[in-house]
């Protein structure tokens, strides 16, 4: 399911590696642990600020969020962070492998505010219906059905609430073979239901953030 997202960052890393490091295992090949994604996860802290981009989507404190596409939590666990004791982040994925990753990095550190769910290809089945925001991190252009998984996330979000997008922008890296562009995104959105927040995301080499609300009735 992200082959697209590995062969990604397995590309830049290959140049990385040339100049500092060599890459740790990628999903799917081994167990995730202290060392098995590290050389991504730096290189995403360094090229992704996933701080900023926490607080340009204004994820705060007491939120109730989910995440779909959590894979081994990456993001979760920042997301995690930032909502604190008081907020919970519903990690949700179609990969029992991922969560269970979560389930255990969850158990070894004590946190208690991740909640994982295991989803279908074109519903995140979240178990509540008043999420302050659904976030959807560097995967949206692997779903097979989009704008069918726009659509039925819609139930999930209190009034209010907000999809975020934030993927691989191919007008920035050159590249439209996998990924999916702005507008695609936007008209997949439309199909769906939302309508789109302007945000800056200026300050992203390769990705774009796409904050969406639903369209009001």
């Amino acid at each position: 399911m992200r082959r697209a997202r590995v062969m990604f960052y397995r590309t830049i890393l290959v140049i990385v590696a040339a100049m500092a490091f060599w890459p740790g295992p990628i999903r799917g090949q081994e167990h995730h642990g202290s060392g098995g994604h590290d050389a991504i996860d730096k290189m995403r802290d360094r090229d992704l600020q996933p701080e900023r981009i926490l607080d340009v989507i204004k994820l705060r404190g007491g939120m109730k969020a989910g995440e779909a596409g959590a894979s081994y939590g990456y993001f979760t666990f920042k997301m995690s962070r930032r909502v604190g004791n008081k907020g919970i982040v519903y990690a949700n994925d179609i990969d029992k492998n991922a969560l269970m990753q979560i389930e255990e990095r969850c158990r070894a550190e004590k946190i208690v505010n991740i909640k994982t769910v295991l989803g279908a290809v074109e519903d995140p089945l979240f178990p509540e219906k008043d999420l302050d925001m659904v976030v959807v991190f560097d995967c949206l252009f692997e779903f097979s059905e989009p704008a069918g998984w726009m659509r039925n996330t819609r139930k999930y979000l209190k009034p209010g609430g907000q999809l975020v997008i934030v993927d691989p922008d191919p007008a920035k890296i050159g590249s439209t073979e996998h990924f999916l562009s702005r507008k695609q995104v936007i008209d997949y959105a439309a199909e769906s239901g939302y309508e789109p927040v302007h945000v800056d995301d200026s300050f992203l080499k390769s990705h774009m953030i796409i904050i969406l609300q639903p369209i009001k009735q």
